[in-house]
């Protein structure tokens, strides 16, 4: 089964689920044997990817917490629904400990902070969503939505931003998705952007901003939208203020920083290492300025999924979503009801007990050590594939722990904007075809690497098909890699000396999926 080098628990194969459907046990009357149950079982963890291993590149995927993972499952034996204390015990408050102490990191007042975890990222933005709509139309129970209203977003956001505005019936046209400067969004883009649609009679319930972008890492000026937004709630008297919400699933991580001694530097972080993520880390600090935020432990928290919690400054806007719940307090047990307010009545303890587990397990020294490490490791790598003159790296101006590259077909090419489209064609195709080889050489069981391709990402304004890299790996460091680079080196050698593509392997792009283009 598990190897610790390989990529996945089996051997790579690519299958239709109609065909294996049809060769599946069927269900019987009489019970299975638990040994045949158990080696049945087994066969379908074929192409689950091995997340320990230090090869796997693809996404930000971590591996998980073992005692995250340990306390989840002991949990698990008392059956536990977080909707409600009665059916819980003590358990709940673990939940309440872990917003408190986000409460504490961002400097908002931790008794009138409140939140509740949910099935994932996009579940965090839907609350941000549903709570903005609460506040902007106090009606909004009774009567459903009316007039016009607006989202914005930009077009660095997450496509669940567009998506949330479909599910709350407000429509995906009306989530407007700013184009981005630098990565970020303007105050001045912001600024005429709401004010023209209060002159148009519009109401702007929710703002969501980015807190470390999923393909840049980029983090939006919150305390200065903040602002703009506040001087025209005054500038016009509105009887409303536009919530702010970060999607910050990924960068929620970089303000357990705030607990780290940056003049001291206990851990002997390199210098370069250390200025990056204090930068980071300072440009989190401004969630204070916003309303709610998103947190994704099993995204940078080392957590299994789903492990994902909302944030919100003022808890009676999200106690208030049913209009029947209280806090007092003292909050006596039997008096925790998330379920007067959660849009699940069945709520799974695993996402607050994971990242109980890991937040104590790990402790700030932890996460701090990693991301020096992940930063380290990254710069290595930037700079070890931008050294050579057949690669070219896409975000080689950016200090994110992600990278975009792409190999040249030949190696005078200048990178411009307006190029020949049939360069473009040639690069993009060269790329594609070399990530069909990675998979032809998973099939075959002769690579230790595994990353992704994107078509979607455009350098310059246009797509050539750049390679991916991405790791949230504990166990990733310097020295794998070097390795890893070695590998992806060998790869390319070999595939430069002639492939044929006997199969029209299926390149998975995310933003491709969602209709989505950067």
């Amino acid at each position: 089964m598990k190897k610790a080098n390989r990529p996945f628990l089996s051997k790579y194969r690519i299958f239709n689920y109609r065909d294996e459907l049809s060769k599946t046990t069927p269900f019987s009357y009489s019970p299975q044997p638990p040994d045949s149950f158990i080696k049945e079982f087994a066969d379908y963890f074929e192409n689950t990817v091995n997340w320990d291993s230090p090869g796997v590149l693809y996404n930000i995927h971590p591996n998980v917490n073992v005692y995250g993972q340990i306390a989840s499952f002991l949990a698990e034996f008392t059956n536990p629904n977080f909707a409600q204390d009665i059916s819980s015990g003590k358990l709940m408050l673990i939940e309440k400990q872990i917003i408190e102490y986000f409460a504490t990191l961002v400097n908002w007042e931790p008794r009138e902070t409140g939140g509740i975890f949910t099935f994932g990222g996009k579940g965090t933005n839907l609350y941000g969503l549903k709570v903005a709509l609460d506040k902007t139309f106090p009606n909004l129970r009774e009567e459903g939505l009316c007039g016009k209203i607006k989202v914005i977003s930009n077009d660095m956001g997450h496509p669940c931003h567009i998506e949330v505005c479909n599910w709350a019936g407000i429509g995906i046209k009306n989530c407007v998705r700013l184009k981005t400067k630098n990565c970020t969004l303007s105050i001045e883009s912001f600024r005429k952007t709401f004010e023209d649609m209060i002159k148009n009679g519009e109401k702007l319930p929710l703002v969501i901003l980015n807190g470390l972008s999923t393909l840049n890492h980029a983090v939006d000026d919150i305390q200065g939208i903040a602002k703009a937004r506040d001087e025209l709630v005054a500038k016009y008297s509105l009887d409303y203020t536009p919530h702010i919400h970060v999607d910050s699933v990924l960068g929620w991580v970089y303000l357990l920083l705030s607990r780290y001694d940056f003049e001291k530097n206990p851990l002997n972080i390199k210098a370069n290492v250390l200025s990056i993520i204090k930068e980071k880390y300072l440009l989190m600090a401004n969630i204070k300025y916003a309303d709610s935020f998103g947190v994704d432990f099993h995204k940078t928290g080392f957590c299994s999924y789903s492990s994902s919690l909302f944030i919100t400054k003022n808890k009676d806007a999200l106690h208030n979503i049913e209009r029947v719940y209280h806090e007092d307090n003292t909050l006596e047990f039997s008096k925790c009801s998330p379920y007067n307010y959660s849009l699940e009545l069945s709520r799974s303890h695993r996402g607050p007990i994971s990242a109980f587990a890991t937040l104590k397990t790990l402790g700030v020294e932890g996460f701090v050590q990693l991301l020096g490490t992940f930063t380290e490791c990254f710069l290595y790598m930037k700079e070890t594939l931008n050294s050579q003159d057949h690669v070219k790296v896409l975000n080689y101006e950016e200090n994110s722990n992600i990278l975009f590259f792409i190999f040249k077909p030949f190696k005078e090419i200048e990178f411009k904007e307006n190029m020949d489209p049939q360069l473009v064609e040639k690069i993009r195709t060269f790329n594609t075809e070399f990530y069909q080889f990675l998979i032809h050489k998973l099939e075959l069981g002769k690579t230790n690497v595994f990353f992704s391709c994107s078509r979607s990402h455009k350098y310059l304004n246009q797509s050539f098909g750049s390679i991916k890299i991405y790791s949230y790996n504990a166990h990733f460091n310097l020295n794998e890699a070097k390795k890893v680079l070695g590998e992806i080196d060998d790869l390319f050698k070999e595939y430069t000396q002639g492939f044929e593509t006997v199969k029209n392997y299926n390149i998975f792009d995310f933003l491709d999926v969602k209709g989505i283009s950067k």
